[in-house]
């Protein structure tokens, strides 16, 4: 089965839910193929965002079947970016320090990746152990001697982690917990595993900033939730978590990031309290707002493609990034196909592949040499600092073009 409709909201179990914005049938992100003419013919999927009307949670209304979306085609490493490589180091440093964790804990990653986040704990003598069902970044973390599960965080991997290591200390999320089919399970499965009185503390993309900022083109097939923090904490909480601290972070366009403890008690600190009823007066709470979405969303597209134009004349643009957020994207912005060349790429998982419908092909970022571009309109935004740097070492002259959250040259 390629995938299923999400008939109720999947926090609260209510069946009553908001429309906000139909993107229409898009193709995966993240799958990228190897030859032009299968790339052209990629499977596309319903893209359409829904809001809960009694907990105000957002989510996709279409399901893709996980193992088409994470098995096989799945290629994004975290060690790519040199931000995020040093915000989890700084995440690790922060959170060793806050809930004291020592030499010999055990730490377990929802969603490990390449292992960049538990090399972290793993230098300062921990025991680490990384689940994600992405085959190559799996391959990737376990060639970093990253001891990994390739699998999902079912009931199955539970039982599998409980034998290797009892309970363990520590529970960590970055980017992951908005891409599970089985949101509910999966919080339950960490309340179960972690020790009483561990800790759990998870990053995911803050919709609010989404709103504020227009990053519609976060919104993709592997994210099948939109979190803010009322909703979580409501969730949370019922399952028998404390909530420690809720927080935002910058990295990835701006993340809420929050620390529970398993304790039974419920309780939900004078800090966590102060955030959630200043969120109930954001964005993230103002209907009609949410409701215009769509349009500002194309009114604001319109103006950019015209910027573009106008900036490139007779130009071709090349673009630097591909991740899963450039399918949107490009649709969206509905350049001629002809204008887009060749996509650059650091991630070596991506290069010599090619973009799903669109047939733009990925190639290393050395390549600029060679190919001379006049203009790179950087696709990857949230690491557009990176990727500045990146370019200029070989050619400062290049124009580099930022779409969002507002469209500049810099």
């Amino acid at each position: 089965m390629d995938g299923k409709i999400i008939k109720k909201c999947r926090l609260c179990n209510n069946k009553k839910l908001d429309r906000i914005i139909n993107f229409g049938k898009i193709p995966l992100g993240n799958n990228l193929l190897s030859q032009k003419k299968l790339s052209k013919k990629a499977k596309k999927y319903p893209l359409i965002l829904n809001n809960c009307k009694s907990c105000n949670h957002f989510q996709l209304n279409y399901s893709v079947n996980p193992k088409i979306l994470y098995a096989k085609n799945y290629t994004y490493l975290s060690g790519t970016g040199k931000s995020m490589v040093i915000h989890l180091k700084k995440y690790a440093d922060e959170i060793i320090k806050k809930i004291n964790l020592k030499k010999n804990n055990i730490i377990l990653d929802i969603g490990s990746n390449d292992g960049t986040c538990l090399l972290n704990f793993q230098k300062r003598k921990m025991t680490v152990l990384g689940i994600d069902p992405a085959t190559k970044p799996c391959k990737v973390a376990k060639s970093k001697g990253i001891d990994s599960i390739n699998n999902f965080f079912d009931k199955k991997t539970v039982r599998k982690v409980e034998r290797l290591h009892g309970k363990v200390d520590f529970i960590t999320s970055h980017n992951t917990l908005a891409h599970v089919d089985n949101l509910k399970s999966i919080f339950k499965n960490i309340h179960y595993i972690l020790k009483y009185n561990g800790h759990f503390c998870f990053e995911v993309g803050y919709f609010k900033k989404v709103l504020n900022n227009n990053y519609f083109d976060t919104i993709y097939h592997e994210h099948l939730d939109y979190h803010h923090a009322n909703p979580l904490v409501n969730f949370l909480t019922s399952i028998g978590f404390s909530i420690v601290d809720i927080s935002v972070v910058k990295i990835q366009g701006g993340s809420l990031r929050i620390l529970c403890k398993k304790d039974d008690k419920k309780n939900i600190s004078k800090k966590a309290l102060l955030f959630l009823k200043k969120e109930k007066r954001t964005v993230i709470f103002d209907k009609k707002f949410i409701m215009r979405w769509e349009k500002n969303i194309k009114a604001i597209m319109l103006d950019t493609r015209k910027k573009i134009i106008k900036k490139i004349s007779n130009h071709k643009i090349f673009g630097y990034g591909s991740p899963t957020k450039i399918i949107l994207f490009l649709k969206m912005l509905n350049l001629p196909r002809n204008k887009v060349k060749y996509i650059f790429e650091d991630n070596k998982l991506k290069q010599n592949k090619y973009l799903p419908i669109y047939g733009n092909k990925i190639v290393c970022t050395s390549e600029i040499k060679k190919l001379k571009p006049k203009f790179i309109l950087i696709f990857a935004w949230n690491f557009k600092d990176d990727i500045k740097k990146k370019v200029y070492k070989i050619n400062n002259k290049i124009n580099l073009m930022v779409p969002l959250p507002k469209f500049k040259v810099i």
